[in-house]
């Protein structure tokens, strides 16, 4: 009898420390941010309704870095506090659709940067199958990151978000490595410097001009050649970067997405 009351006792111990540890990750993740936000000059108000939803999202799995990053971002543009709070609640409900979304292309437990990424992708349009067809065609779950951001960037240069998927996808199936693909925002821009439609740029990221080299095949790299004698470039002919994938080249960077916070 009192080896079973022990065992009881015992069970009834580890029971309650279990559902415990996913109140003390919300606790701790609330923590952090709460004292990021106030270690950059939040009024405590805002600090509160904040750092309530990043407990919140943490309870659920969420990340709550990218919760802390609007606030700070909505703060800097001196928006009213409420407006914060609300575009914090609707990223961490955006979390949520990426997530399930992620989830449903294969990935059981995604990192939170790659939920943190399909929910940016998300609000610029991206709708949740295409979020699974850039997932799907990650060769492994880091990928998925960048390959999302990806897309939703060449959208915003103006590419439409099902042709962007496309072609990003289509880079992951070709084995692209991933320096390859954070470029191609970089090469839509340099074809759009020449005159080139976005619907083209598309066609030749994916398939590469007649008779040239496109992004497909082992080594096939994705910039621009110039033309005959140096007199200019081949309109819309990928080529092998020389030195490598990024040589000559600064690494991509995102161009400035819609604000939430915008009037």
């Amino acid at each position: 009898m009192r080896l079973h009351r022990l065992f009881a006792a015992t069970c009834c111990a580890a029971l309650a420390v279990l559902a415990a540890l996913p109140v003390s990750a919300a606790y701790a993740q609330d923590g952090g941010v709460r004292a990021q936000l106030t270690a950059r000059g939040l009024p405590a108000d805002l600090v509160d309704g904040v750092a309530a939803v990043a407990a919140d999202a943490a309870g659920r799995g969420l990340p709550t870095a990218p919760l802390a990053d609007k606030a700070l971002e909505g703060w800097a543009k001196r928006v009213p506090s409420a407006r914060i709070v609300s575009v914090v609640q609707q990223f961490a409900g955006r979390m949520v659709e990426a997530r399930d979304a992620v989830r449903t292309a294969g990935a059981a437990a995604p990192s939170g940067e790659v939920v943190a990424a399909a929910a940016e992708a998300m609000n610029r349009g991206m709708s949740a199958a295409q979020v699974g067809e850039v997932v799907r065609a990650a060769p492994a779950s880091p990928s998925a990151a960048p390959g999302l951001r990806v897309a939703a960037a060449l959208s915003a240069q103006g590419m439409a978000m099902e042709q962007a998927v496309t072609v990003v996808a289509g880079a992951m199936h070709d084995g692209r490595a991933v320096e390859q693909i954070l470029d191609l925002p970089s090469v839509m821009r340099a074809m759009q410097a020449r005159g080139m439609a976005p619907p083209e740029i598309g066609r030749q990221l994916l398939h590469g001009a007649p008779g040239g080299a496109g992004m497909r095949g082992p080594g096939a790299g994705l910039r621009p050649e110039a033309g005959p004698g140096g007199a200019g470039p081949q309109a819309g002919r990928p080529v092998p970067p020389r030195g490598g994938p990024g040589a000559g080249r600064p690494p991509t960077q995102m161009p400035p997405r819609p604000s939430p916070f915008a009037p």
